[in-house]
């Protein structure tokens, strides 16, 4: 009984917050205190969409591991394909390609990098969250085709 939450007590919460925010700014998206400060949510739910957090959590640091694990897969197996008479589609990596296939790697680890960092960042965005999943749908399609191409491609 003692979690219970009063009356008494729900109208003090609702008085003592009038709806505006007490900070001269809001949270940036990148601060000092990204992966070591303690804020991991908003603090009403309401607030919930559109705001940073400092601790993006551990399903965002899956989904950016998955990430960059499968980027990095379709990088070795795209380079295993191109020497068997394959071509790259995408031009960037395309004229990667033309420097090195370090260079290759390296880019598109790069890349990939910058572009998961950055929708974790946006985990509370519901494009965020959208185009977040949608990289993982993605990369695991592109690797399923992958791995049919190395039985196929002769």
């Amino acid at each position: 009984m003692a979690n219970e939450q009063t009356d008494s007590d729900a109208s003090r919460d609702e008085r003592r917050y009038d709806g505006k925010d007490r900070r001269r700014r809001p949270t940036p998206m990148v601060s000092r205190y990204l992966f070591r400060g303690r804020r991991r949510g908003a603090r009403r739910a309401e607030e919930q969409d559109y705001s940073y957090v400092d601790r993006p959590g551990g399903w965002m640091a899956t989904a950016f591991i998955c990430i960059v694990g499968l980027s990095l897969l379709d990088a070795f197996y795209t380079l295993d394909l191109l020497k068997r008479g394959a071509t790259e589609a995408n031009p960037v990596m395309k004229m990667a390609l033309e420097i090195s296939d370090e260079a290759f790697v390296v880019i598109k680890t790069v890349i990939t990098i910058l572009g998961a960092g950055f929708l974790c960042l946006h985990k509370n965005w519901p494009l965020g969250r959208l185009c977040l999943v949608v990289a993982l749908v993605g990369y695991s399609v592109l690797l399923g085709y992958h791995l049919y191409a190395q039985v196929t491609v002769a």
